[in-house]
């Protein structure tokens, strides 16, 4: 049996609403009540909140959930939605005007299920304590179907950064707001560790030195900018007044000013937000993003659990810098998860989790799940993603990217400074595979955006990557009625079948799932992982 409801939400999810908030005084009441419906008529405990309350028969057939990464493997970037479509009886049309003004849509939607512990009386009566939350996501929209019918179309909650990445826009009051001509764009984020980006001139502005031009990377405190540059030209740091040639650096307010007007681009190393601490990790940075930007989301929004791992199992500094242009978090958070081929996810409870595909949970580290052959009740391989067929010899890794390329160096800008200056990037760092190139006719690389900053961190993210194609990696679908209502993506288990080389059994990392309630099955979508 499975219930669901809306309730309000702090964001509708569409990515063209600015996400700024009204005045209270501009918002009217909405009257907003919970909706909520059943498979069959189902009711609440006295003792319940609510108490007492009856879930009508609204839900047609069973309800099926899913999500599914396996085709972001080899290319990263945020996974695919979690959806599922529900079928409804509206045969008295009481769906009719959230039907046509969408009001359902962006609210929160809550799937669960309820033990009929009396099937001849449909489970009423019991304890609403007792029931399971099978899913938590967002309703994208209701849509009217044939026969009297209705659609509810639910999301997991990665559609929540479908939203304005920086809701802090300029005021173009001047000083640190910025010149009028900047009013109403978005100020510039700058997470982890970055290198050579181009901050936004502010124009003159007196922070106690007199009036020098000040240049912000980001739109409140950073660690600090490492080096900033004139054409090219690396400027020195001072704790006082700035002369020619030099810069003061201003980072709790994520500017830096200039001893002189500058002759050209003026560009920055930064070590990015620090608020409340640096975060230089792809994990860190993440979690930085979808917490103090668009989506804002709370600490139970978040997976702590998923992320924890994730920044032991991607390990380097990275960094992300976005100037005053418009971009939405969810294209945001792709262009970091991608530099590693890391996942980001919507969990069944609601809260994002972030994931590597290629997971390396170390010799101790207990499975998460444990499915023997005789709990399995189907098992089929699938063919790998079209990015990894055939095989790569060779996995490329860019490292320090650089945010500004410089056209008009200086002529004292020279050697290995002037290449790295005026290139998209240093690297690739390559790892590559012997026995790939002997074994496979078409050779070809594979290649990420890596937003690292340190070649060593690339080179073992590619080796890693090597290891797991060099192990023959293998995707597979899993039926079972075992871990229902259990499993997400980025867990790590074991899975065994006296057939397609899995006799031994094979650790495995889950990239998708779906699962029917009323049917009671759960089917994994799993990748294979190197042993040991």
């Amino acid at each position: 049996m499975a219930a669901t409801g809306w309730f309000p939400a702090t964001r509708t999810g569409r990515a063209e609403r600015t996400a700024r908030a009204m005045p209270a005084e501009w918002v009217s009441g909405q009257g907003i009540t919970v909706l909520r419906m059943a498979s069959a008529g189902w009711s609440s405990d006295p003792a319940d909140d609510p108490a007492s309350t009856l879930w009508p028969a609204r839900i047609k057939g069973d309800v099926v959930l899913s999500q599914t990464a396996a085709d972001a493997i080899g290319i990263g970037g945020r996974v695919a939605l979690g959806i599922s479509d529900i079928d409804l009886w509206d045969g008295d049309n009481a769906l009719a005007d959230l039907i046509r003004y969408g009001g359902a849509d962006g609210r929160t939607a809550t799937v669960r299920t309820a033990a009929a512990i009396a099937p001849a009386a449909s489970g009423m009566g019991t304890a609403l304590s007792s029931t399971r939350i099978a899913f938590r996501g967002m309703v994208r929209a209701i849509a009217a179907t044939d026969g009297r019918g209705a659609r509810l179309s639910i999301s997991d909650n990665a559609e929540r950064l479908a939203v304005p990445l920086q809701p802090t826009r300029y005021l173009g009051t001047g000083a640190l707001e910025g010149p009028a001509a900047l009013a109403g764009r978005p100020k510039p984020v700058c997470l982890g560790r970055v290198f050579n980006a181009e901050p936004v001139a502010l124009g003159s502005i007196d922070l106690g030195n007199g009036a020098l031009p000040t240049y912000l990377s980001h739109w409140r405190a950073v660690a600090g900018h490492d080096a900033v540059r004139i054409r090219g030209v690396a400027q020195t740091a001072t704790g006082g007044a700035p002369g020619v040639g030099q810069y003061r650096d201003w980072p709790a307010s994520g500017v830096f000013q200039l001893g002189s007007s500058p002759d050209g681009r003026v560009s920055a190393d930064v070590r990015g937000d620090a608020v409340p601490i640096f975060v230089s990790s792809t994990a860190g940075i993440v979690r930085r993003l979808v917490q103090s930007l668009g989506p804002a989301l709370a600490d139970a929004e978040i997976a702590a659990d998923a992320f924890a791992f994730a920044d032991v199992d991607l390990p380097g500094e990275v960094g992300w810098y976005r100037g005053p242009q418009e971009i939405g978090a969810a294209d945001a958070v792709t262009e970091i998860v991608a530099g590693s081929g890391a996942v980001l996810a919507g969990g069944r409870g609601g809260a994002l989790r972030l994931f590597d595909p290629i997971a390396d949970p170390g010799a101790e580290a207990p499975a998460q799940f444990v499915i023997p052959a005789a709990w399995i009740i189907a098992l089929q391989p699938l063919p790998m993603p079209a990015t990894l067929r055939p095989p790569p010899r060779a996995v490329a890794v860019d490292w320090r990217r650089n945010w500004a390329p410089l056209t008009d160096l200086a002529g004292s800008v020279v050697g290995t400074d002037r290449a790295q200056l005026a290139g998209q990037a240093s690297g690739p760092a390559r790892a590559e595979s012997a026995i790939v190139t002997a074994r496979v006719a078409q050779q070809r690389d594979m290649r990420l955006p890596g937003l690292y900053w340190a070649e060593a961190d690339v080179l073992a993210r590619a080796q890693r990557w090597r290891r797991w194609i060099e192990a023959g990696p293998r995707l597979y679908e899993v039926t079972t009625d075992r871990y229902l209502g259990a499993v997400e993506c980025g867990n790590i288990g074991r899975v065994a079948y006296p057939a397609y080389g899995l006799e031994a059994g094979a650790l495995c990392v889950v990239v998708g799932w779906r699962e029917a309630l009323a049917g009671r099955r759960l089917t994994l979508t799993i990748a294979t992982l190197p042993e040991g």
